[in-house]
């Protein structure tokens, strides 16, 4: 019989939904849970999420559930105070993070995302750690105002938001003093799982001495069962999923959309989620738009759920990520599962997703001149599109393989026990 596992995750993956809904967040995390139950039951999980109210321990499945439960400031003073510290986390939640794992006593505890603030925890533990690189601070943190009009921070200084120790200028000083704890998290800790060639050589450049891990990610049931087809429409429809953050890129996605309106596409509309039309963001977009006399052919979503990003891939005849940098975005891996075609920019670990001109294009992620050629060149030649949305899913099925994710994720947990 194998060898029982005994595993503790801190995540920021939501408690489970008693009316199983899709996971607006964290799916990636929620789909190595189910592979982990199908594929190796001897593995069992206590899983730490966080919680605006305690909750009594949930057990589903493969996995019991501890909540934990930020520190708030109750009063405004004192949450204006805690804003202006810039501090991810206080001594007192560390303190709490240690106490859940010495309850739980598991083999191995397994972090995910170096961004988190329990991913501080590490280096006082002495069981096994291995910590999943998600985003990266270090990485993001030089392109917090990457197209930002500089008059828009002074005048964020002189502003209420500033005052109260919110908006892009805190934003910026959080990350910053974030960053080198981030560098401190790399060099104290030894065994690291990643995905792609730039997160790796980042690891590698902060801690040679380093075990790196290679696993890639399982993704939403959602996106394996949905397969891309081309639609018969006199519109064609770009679908993009850019946020709000200054680093996703989407003005460049704007002035890419505004020069094929001036070069005739008059028919071709934009569809962007996880954008909110009010954010700074949101209203550069529109006021591209309004100047273009186009502002009905662009349509900014918000935050949407996993049902409606499905229909609106469906919808669309093309996937753009214009991100100014990132690891391995989800939206794209989700693009890719469904066998859309797909543009992306060449940065980070963007490049081991796509290979370019094979399942996907990618494009220098300032230069919104070569994005709108390439979104034209997909529009003209229907066959190639067809092809490197094939090829993209035939890539993503095997890349996001949940069997082999799990087995992999079971060996590199032995591996690190074994040491």
């Amino acid at each position: 019989m194998t060898n029982k596992l005994r595993i503790l995750w801190f995540s920021t993956l939501p408690l489970p939904s008693a009316g199983n809904q899709a996971l607006t967040r964290c799916g990636w995390q929620e789909g190595l849970r189910k592979a982990l139950e199908i594929y190796h039951p001897e593995v069992e999980l206590g899983i730490v999420v966080f919680s605006s109210k305690p909750h009594e321990l949930i057990t589903q499945e493969n996995a019991t559930y501890y909540t934990f439960t930020r520190i708030v400031p109750t009063g405004r003073v004192q949450k204006i105070w805690k804003a202006w510290q810039h501090q991810s986390h206080t001594p007192e939640e560390l303190d709490h993070c240690i106490d859940l794992v010495r309850g739980y006593s598991p083999d191995l505890v397994h972090i995910h995302g170096s961004e988190n603030f329990f991913s501080q925890i590490s280096n006082r533990l002495t069981i096994p750690v291995v910590l999943s690189i998600q985003g990266i601070v270090n990485g993001i943190h030089p392109y917090l105002f990457s197209d930002m009009n500089w008059s828009y921070v002074l005048r964020r200084i002189a502003s209420m938001e500033f005052l109260q120790g919110e908006g892009i200028v805190h934003k910026w000083l959080s990350w910053n003093r974030y960053s080198q704890l981030e560098n401190q998290l790399f060099l104290s800790n030894r065994n690291f799982i990643g995905r792609t060639e730039w997160d790796q050589a980042v690891i590698m450049a902060k801690n040679p001495a380093a075990n790196y891990f290679h696993c890639d990610e399982a993704m939403s049931d959602i996106f394996y069962d949905q397969e891309w087809q081309p639609q018969e429409s006199d519109e064609e429809i770009i679908y993009s999923t850019c946020g709000d953050s200054f680093f996703k890129g989407a003005l460049i996605l704007a002035q890419a959309f505004s020069i094929l309106n001036k070069r005739g596409y008059k028919k071709l509309r934009l569809r962007i989620a996880g954008l909110n039309p009010g954010s700074y963001l949101g209203l550069a977009i529109t006021k591209i738009a309004n100047n273009d006399q186009c502002q009905e052919r662009v349509s900014l979503l918000g935050k949407i759920p996993p049902q409606q990003i499905v229909e609106e891939m469906h919808k669309a005849s093309i996937f753009v990520l214009p991100s100014h940098i990132d690891n391995s975005p989800n939206s794209l891996c989700e693009a890719m599962l469904m066998g859309m075609p797909c543009i992306a920019t060449h940065v980070g670990g963007i490049p081991t997703l796509i290979k370019d001109g094979v399942d996907g294009l990618l494009f220098h992620d300032r230069d919104p001149y070569i994005l709108a050629e390439k979104i034209i060149k997909l529009l003209e030649d229907r066959m190639l599109a067809a092809q490197l949305g094939a090829h993209a899913r035939k890539t993503a099925l095997q890349r996001h393989n949940r069997q082999k994710i799990a087995d992999r994720t079971v060996e590199i947990y032995r591996s690190v026990l074994s040491e």
